[in-house]
């Protein structure tokens, strides 16, 4: 199996990602051992002056290429950024919309909380065809309180993207659970690495799939670690069909489905 990771700090030097350029390539040759063959570099973007440093994001990006072309890594990337939410951001810029597709862009939150002219800023951009990726969002304190917070932005046109240490544990039981909440009522779209460096958060999918595999089904799997990505990549639309109840893994979930048709 073959993945896409959307978002990554794989760059060196230009935020709390990759130290340095030893870096950057030992991320990379992990993701290609691990089986990534696409990656977005998506640096963080805090503020719209940090666009001012569009053109040596760029140049960093192409420089990385030149650098794994020659160490023979064959991984395709893709410009992109991680953009802090502000009242006013400006999605015309050459980084700010993921692979440069014009519409489907990576938006993340301060951890503590959901700014209260997100829904009416997103509402906005939706109408623009402008389609908002919720980075982490199981990570944020309002969501990890109240999950619907993160269902009432889905039901608003936003996509979300978990994070695969999420899954697996890497930032608490919380985290975990509310990442498994949001997965049983369908309204995660894609799962990415986050990944910052080659060893406690590095470009690396295959674990989280699995995990996915294993506890959602293999079509699911597949969904969230390729199939939206690759439509995402060239601006496709998404639809991840029904939203289901938050709870719904209590009653349904998909070990005890799979038992009862055995059963029959």
């Amino acid at each position: 199996m073959k993945y896409i990771d959307i978002h990554s700090h794989v760059l060196p030097g230009i935020d709390d990602g990759a130290e340095n350029w030893d870096v950057s390539l030992e991320m990379l040759r992990q993701a290609e051992q691990d089986g990534i063959e696409e990656v977005i570099c998506t640096p963080h973007i805090l503020s719209q002056s940090d666009f001012d440093r569009e053109e040596e994001i760029l140049s960093l990006l192409g420089e990385l290429k030149t650098r794994a072309r020659e160490t023979g890594i064959t991984i395709r990337m893709y410009p992109g950024s991680e953009l802090y939410i502000q009242p006013h951001f400006q999605l015309e810029k050459k980084i700010a919309t993921l692979a440069q597709n014009g519409r489907y862009f990576l938006i993340e939150f301060s951890m503590s909380m959901i700014p209260d002219f997100v829904a009416k800023k997103f509402f906005e951009l939706i109408l623009d065809d402008k389609t908002p990726i919720i980075a982490h969002p199981e990570r944020n304190a309002s969501v990890l309180s109240q999950p619907d917070k993160a269902l009432s932005l889905v039901q608003r046109g936003a996509l979300l993207q978990i994070n695969a240490g999420s899954l697996l544990g890497r930032f608490g039981k919380n985290v975990k659970d509310v990442a498994h909440k949001l997965l049983d009522a369908n309204i995660v779209h894609f799962i990415a690495s986050d990944a910052h460096d080659a060893k406690s958060r590095p470009l690396k999918l295959s674990a989280a799939f699995h995990y996915v595999q294993e506890n959602w089904g293999p079509e699911k799997a597949r969904l969230l670690f390729y199939d939206n990505p690759k439509k995402m990549l060239s601006a496709q639309d998404i639809d991840m069909g029904p939203i289901l109840p938050l709870e719904y893994r209590k009653k349904f979930s998909f070990k005890n489905t799979l038992s009862i048709f055995k059963k029959q």
